[in-house]
């Protein structure tokens, strides 16, 4: 569980996926990595008109407004012949993998508000749209779920568990 801030003036986030496929060798698999998120609201209790103004409640949630961004996702890309497509065209060239035709062709912005809840596989590829607004900062909430088997030293390993394992679980977990 964790939370991102987009403070305005916030530029794009760099395209990438929260964790790569499992095999080089077999082009779709089942998601094994779910991340949840929530869009939340401007922490300036000020900033509620000016939120109002560039396409938010009056909470400060996002709503589609292109102004504070959001979040672009690649339709497609969790298949590896997808990503490994998108990865060789992209070798020797200048600027940015977003910038593709077959990324572009397959990008879907999402409009949240309050209470929506977006559940994406995690080899997705995705990014944070720029925050252009000069007072709404883009607050997001999110969560990730994975099959009981699957181990992310990438994102988790440095950090210690919000709920303590059990004692059949760290029986699980240990090697031998």
């Amino acid at each position: 569980m964790g939370g991102l801030i987009s403070l305005p003036g916030a530029a794009d986030q760099a395209i990438h996926a929260d964790t790569p496929h499992l095999f080089e060798t077999i082009d779709c698999l089942p998601a094994h990595y779910i991340n949840a998120f929530a869009p939340g609201w401007t922490t300036d209790p000020t900033a509620a008109a000016a939120a109002a103004a560039v396409g938010t409640d009056k909470d400060g949630c996002f709503t589609g407004c292109t102004d504070i961004g959001g979040t672009a996702f690649v339709h497609g890309s969790h298949r590896l012949s997808f990503t490994a497509d998108v990865v060789s065209h992209d070798e020797g060239r200048s600027g940015s993998i977003a910038s593709q035709p077959n990324v572009l062709e397959n990008l879907v912005r999402p409009s949240l508000q309050l209470g929506d809840v977006l559940l994406f596989d995690c080899r997705i590829l995705h990014f944070g749209l720029a925050n252009n607004s000069k007072t709404v900062e883009r607050a997001l909430l999110y969560t990730n779920m994975t099959q009981a088997w699957f181990h992310d030293p990438k994102n988790w390993d440095a950090h210690q568990p919000i709920f303590p394992l059990s004692s059949q679980d760290k029986l699980q977990s240990e090697p031998g």
